[in-house]
């Protein structure tokens, strides 16, 4: 029975780790290219101001644009010279970022790349505008309620952190080595996996709908 107890705990907490590990760095590249959009926005209007037109700028944005974009830019403009047609490549860059604020300038640019525009430059000031106080806002909310994530962290530790230490009491010790102590170990072990992720989920910020997402048919 020690054994299986011990089998069963390392098949819970190593896809939990991983998943956790996983999640937190693809959330991670989300917030980074998400914070990124002021500059790459100002990097945009420079290059339509230089006289370069949107599909060379979105291009050049693969050299000189943030670190945590340059790659997603730089399959952008391979993909272009390919042959693929800017509406598409335009909408693989929607799917990387998953925002809504990215939305809203991609789609700025498709509607400038189609039908021209006098006033794109004016809007991208005022989208870059927008987005640094929403990312600014978002960040101070985020600050502010990060203690639910620790607490919920700390919630998970410290019951085990209590279990080690009564193990070095021999009765505690002998208690958890027998059946029921088994069962009430992987009980308390499910109960720990549960409150961590519902804590995770109560303290991330609801996200803005992408009213500009692609509407995908089955």
């Amino acid at each position: 029975m020690k054994l299986v107890t011990y089998l069963a705990i390392l098949l819970i907490l190593i896809p939990m780790i991983m998943f956790i590990s996983v999640n937190t760095k693809r959330e991670s590249l989300l917030r980074s290219r998400s914070n990124a959009l002021p500059e790459v926005i100002d990097l945009i209007i420079s290059g339509l101001q230089s006289g370069m037109s949107i599909s060379e700028t979105l291009e050049s944005l693969g050299k000189i644009g943030p670190k945590h974009v340059q790659e997603d830019f730089t399959k952008f403009a391979y993909d272009l010279r390919a042959g693929g047609e800017f509406q598409s490549e335009i909408g693989k860059l929607k799917d990387k970022f998953n925002d809504s604020n990215a939305d809203q300038l991609f789609e700025t640019l498709l509607y400038a790349n189609a039908f021209g525009g006098r006033n794109t430059i004016k809007i991208l000031h005022e989208l870059s505008e927008f987005l640094a106080e929403d990312i600014a806002i978002r960040s101070e909310i985020t600050a502010r309620f990060g203690w639910i994530k620790n607490s919920a962290v700390l919630a998970a530790i410290a019951p085990w952190l209590l279990l080690l230490i009564l193990r070095t009491q021999e009765s505690a010790r002998v208690a958890y080595e027998q059946e029921l102590g088994q069962i009430f170990l992987l009980l308390g072990l499910l109960s720990t996996v549960a409150a961590y992720f519902w804590m995770r989920k109560i303290a991330k910020l609801p996200k803005a709908i992408r009213v500009f997402s692609p509407i995908k048919t089955g």
